[in-house]
């Protein structure tokens, strides 16, 4: 009786200690290099959101914490990092996993893992077309951003585009959006400079591009690569208005930018997080103003993915990736406060919302 007795505690207490240990989220991307600065904004709001649910008990009375490890933006080193996780056994699911290259390194690990993945940094068209399993978008494709950019400002009779264009996955799935909308446009091919976008080196694409006198450049590259050829076009004299994706909707490159900030324009996947119209966006504000974290839109876009983790957790019967999945898929048309996403059998469009936005004095996004 004695043994079945010190068993049966020990079993207790084993239980008692698995209960306690802390549900863990990973993320892989880039810590260091040029794109360290805007994914650290995107991991700072995700934490926002999930110090929130810790300080009322966290999920199932266990705390949800984000880890994460830096892949330098090498997507080999992102399979060798994941490998390493899936290992040792620790990896439950994926959050915010950042740049193109490395997401599309990733896919074929995590179907074959069954690892859920949430709020992709990427709005690459192989993310989720076809739909992926285990993959849940929160956000509209480059592809979209890029086709409202180009009809918005064909709108207004801009007909002469150039391109700074990464040249690695990133730059090649949204140069297939761009050629397409401007050949249903019947506007002339656009004059293309292709750069390494892990390097903010641009001397070359300024020299390339400026003869083709642009009225308008879409700058498909990381925020310190546009920053600093907006910096070298405006040095030279040249006009022409600038145009980026979400991947640089945050301040970091809004500091890059400096005295070049006015009137570059960023198109968005989230509501403005800045102008109270939506609950989610207040509630955002108020968590950064707690923390006294500076507004971002990336950091908005990590809060809104770490809120819907937390969501999904609440709902999987057991803290495993196919129940996380499961819990994912099942939580249908979602509304987080102002950001309507979709999710379901062979559904995971997250959401279809994209808007330009002009950065004005004070260096202040403006709809």
């Amino acid at each position: 009786m004695r043994a079945g007795l010190i068993g049966l505690l020990a079993w207790a207490w084993a239980a008692f200690a698995h209960a306690q240990q802390p549900l863990l989220l990973h993320h892989v991307g880039p810590l260091t290099g040029v794109l360290a600065a805007s994914n650290a904004e995107a991991l700072q709001g995700a934490r926002l959101h999930l110090d929130a649910v810790n300080a009322r008990g966290g999920i199932g009375g266990r705390r949800v914490e984000l880890e994460a490890v830096d892949d330098a933006q090498d997507p080999q080193r992102s399979v060798a990092l994941f490998e390493q996780l899936q290992a040792s056994g620790r990896l439950l699911a994926l959050m915010l996993p950042r740049t193109t290259p490395s997401f599309e390194a990733l896919a074929p690990l995590v179907a074959r893992h069954g690892v859920p993945v949430i709020g992709p940094q990427t709005g690459a068209a192989s993310v989720n077309q076809p739909p992926r399993r285990e993959v849940f978008t929160l956000r509209a494709s480059y592809q979209r951003e890029a086709e409202v950019a180009i009809r918005h400002q064909h709108g207004i009779g801009v007909r002469r585009f150039a391109v700074l264009l990464a040249d690695d996955a990133f730059g090649r799935d949204v140069l297939q959006g761009i050629e397409r909308t401007m050949g249903a446009l019947q506007l002339p091919p656009p004059a293309v400079a292709k750069i390494d976008n892990r390097k903010p080196d641009v001397g070359p694409a300024l020299e390339a591009l400026r003869p083709a006198a642009p009225q308008v450049v879409l700058l498909i590259a990381s925020s310190k690569a546009s920053a600093a050829f907006v910096a070298g076009w405006r040095a030279a004299g040249a006009n022409a208005t600038f145009i980026s994706l979400s991947n640089t909707s945050n301040i970091d490159y809004v500091q890059a930018l400096g005295e070049h900030a006015r009137g570059a324009i960023v198109m968005q996947v989230m509501p403005s997080p800045f102008s109270g119209g939506t609950a989610l966006a207040r509630e955002y504000a108020a968590a950064a103003a707690r923390a006294g974290q500076p507004m971002s839109y990336a950091a908005f876009y990590g809060y809104a993915s770490a809120r819907v983790a937390t969501l999904a957790l609440a709902r999987a019967p057991q803290p495993t990736r196919e129940a996380l999945v499961q819990a994912l898929e099942g939580l249908g048309e979602l509304d987080l406060g102002g950001l309507r996403l979709r999710y379901g059998p062979g559904e995971r469009t997250g959401s279809s919302f994209v808007e330009p936005t002009i950065i004005t004095h004070g260096g202040r996004f403006m709809r």
